[in-house]
């Protein structure tokens, strides 16, 4: 038996489908539109989607494009009408397990559907075995190789099999969201209900009725009873982001839930149990807002039992090359092309600031891919008023250790933010792999700075932390 979802506009077809699948032995979920599906999906673990290419607002390809990126990829199977064979077969290069024309044949869907769960079964075993050996999706969606990533993979890892509620800081755009999904993913509730909420999204007025539910009449515009996230989460996992931004008179209401292990809906009388595990974060400092009044104390420590801090992209400027290489390699799949980028564009990604982290790296990329109409994409039309910083200088070869030094062999001085005037330096450096390179121009910068850390960071291009985790990994210390 697999779980599908059905997704179609027209309900006599999802009654149709629902039927006959179910009749397998199939669990089925129907959705009437690419967005009720997508929210299904992240409600619950689906095996196969069956889904109408024509759908409206968000078609049926922009739907399974949409899924692969937040879901990962499940098999695939798309209803297309007369004369849309060329689409559907593109379909397929993008990802699609099969297609079947319209007027759809009973037996042919059923034969498809079953191909699709045992394709599904056979994923989920392998990502099983590789989560066994040490592997896992969810924190390969997290990329980077930096000592900072590392060791967040490492917490994830050790925190997420608990029930512990969990509270991930970090600016805005540094990929908090990943961090919640691999917790969920790694935790003994995957597979269970997923759900996340923005409380900064939520109107104050209707932030309680979205948490916490509301019976019929609560309020102007309530005609019916609804559930609310913890109801809706129960046994499972609910991400708050964006938590610093909750209400005072909302927070108290949530520390009660979690005190209690129980909710009452808005206008509701009779609380019920709910078994659901809290996954927060924030761009706020939040003991700061403590301190200032505007976070409650007591519901801060009991969300910030196991604590994350995601690194800003310029405290891991070895992770920027990875990051826009998978960006590259997810938009050439989009767009069914094969750009690549010069190296001068990776060098000068890596040396920009970054304000906007990830989410600004990958959208700088996305306007390049755009705008460059050639195969490679360049550093034309990167800075739009920024500027971009030089590359960071290559000193001269110190014969007598093989260290980089400042002073040259003749004696005269190189500034560290000068150029060659010989390629005596640079020839120097031939055969050496690129980590051994990185190592000797810090060291020359540091000799250069005196030992002046914080002039040798701002001369790399690099955070001072960064600079300390090197220095500290080259056996420096103070």
């Amino acid at each position: 038996m697999a779980h599908i979802l059905v997704i179609d506009d027209n309900p006599t077809n999802r009654e149709t489908f629902t039927d006959v699948l179910e009749s397998d032995g199939h669990s089925v979920m129907s959705a009437g539109s690419g967005e009720e599906g997508l929210a299904k999906m992240g409600a619950a673990a689906v095996d196969a989607v069956l889904c109408d290419l024509r759908l409206p607002n968000l078609d049926g390809l922009a739907t399974m494009e949409l899924a692969h990126e937040k879901f990962g990829k499940v098999p695939w199977i798309l209803v297309t009408g007369h004369g849309n064979e060329e689409t559907a077969v593109a379909a397929i290069k993008q990802g699609a397990f099969n297609y079947l024309p319209k007027p759809v044949d009973l037996a042919r869907l059923k034969a498809t559907v079953a191909s699709a769960a045992r394709l599904a079964l056979a994923n989920n075993e392998n990502r099983q075995l590789r989560k066994d050996l040490g592997y896992d999706e969810a924190l390969e969606r997290i990329v980077g190789v930096s000592p900072a990533i590392k060791q967040l993979k490492v917490m994830i890892r050790q925190a997420a099999p608990s029930d512990a509620n969990v509270l991930i800081e970090g600016e805005s755009g540094t990929g908090k969201e990943l961090v919640a999904d691999a917790v969920h993913a790694l935790s003994q509730r995957a597979g269970r209900p997923y759900l996340k909420i923005n409380t900064a999204a939520i109107p104050r007025d209707l932030l309680e009725s979205e948490l916490f539910g509301h019976e019929r009449g609560a309020f102007t515009g309530a005609v019916g009873q609804k559930k609310g996230k913890f109801e809706a989460a129960d046994t499972g996992s609910l991400f708050l982001d964006e938590i610093g931004e909750m209400p005072m008179d909302s927070q108290v209401k949530l520390l009660r839930v979690l005190q209690d292990g129980s909710v009452t809906r808005v206008g509701g009388n009779q609380p019920f149990a709910t078994d659901v595990r809290l996954i927060c974060a924030t761009n706020r400092n939040l003991k700061q807002e403590v301190m200032a009044n505007h976070f409650r104390m007591d519901l801060y420590f009991r969300l910030n039992v196991v604590s994350m801090t995601v690194p800003p992209l310029r405290e891991r400027r070895e992770d920027i090359p990875l990051l826009a290489t998978a960006f590259l390699e997810r938009l050439n799949r989009r767009h069914h092309q094969n750009k690549e980028m010069t190296d001068t564009l990776l060098g000068a990604l890596r040396r920009l600031d970054w304000p906007g982290n990830v989410r600004e790296l990958e959208n700088t990329l996305e306007k390049l891919y755009v705008l460059t109409p050639g195969r490679q994409l360049g550093v034309d039309g990167l800075g739009h008023g920024r500027p971009i910083p030089d590359e960071t200088p290559v000193p001269r070869s110190h014969q007598s250790n093989g260290a980089l030094s400042p002073t040259g062999s003749n004696g005269s001085s190189t500034s560290a933010t000068g150029a060659y005037d010989s390629e005596q330096g640079i020839r120097s450096l031939v055969g050496l792999p690129m980590d051994e390179i990185e190592r000797r121009v810090i060291l020359a910068t540091l000799t250069h700075c005196d030992g002046n850390k914080t002039k040798a960071a701002r001369l790399l291009h690099i955070g001072v932390k960064t600079l300390y985790r090197k220095l500290e990994s080259y056996g420096v210390h103070e």
